[in-house]
């Protein structure tokens, strides 16, 4: 099952960045109306905050559980676009047919 914790990486961004507003936008598939594949969530900060992007990644990825994901991060006018692209991870199936004459 994929989790992803919003509230976490609210609570990242209000607390190291100075964020007070998010706006996120996701995609779903009609067969799978519960598990987003892919979020947009967009951020406002702090422009006085310098954002090491590889410490905020790697904060990130801790509120991701169960899914194998894409992350990327896109800083403009003073806003953060966070891109999450989350799939599951191919199951493969082994039916053990035996070849033979007969």
């Amino acid at each position: 099952m994929r989790k992803f914790d919003i509230t976490g990486v609210h609570r990242i961004m209000t607390r190291y960045y100075g964020s007070r507003n998010m706006t996120m936008i996701t995609s779903v598939e009609e067969r799978h109306f519960i598990n987003p594949s892919d979020m947009k969530i967009i951020f406002d900060f702090d422009p006085s905050i310098e954002i090491n992007f590889i410490t905020l990644i790697r904060r990130i990825r801790r509120y991701i559980v169960g899914a194998h994901f894409n992350l990327n991060i896109i800083e403009e006018e003073n806003k953060l676009q966070i891109y999450v692209i989350m799939y599951d991870r191919p199951r493969y199936r082994d039916f053990d047919f035996e070849f033979s004459l007969n």
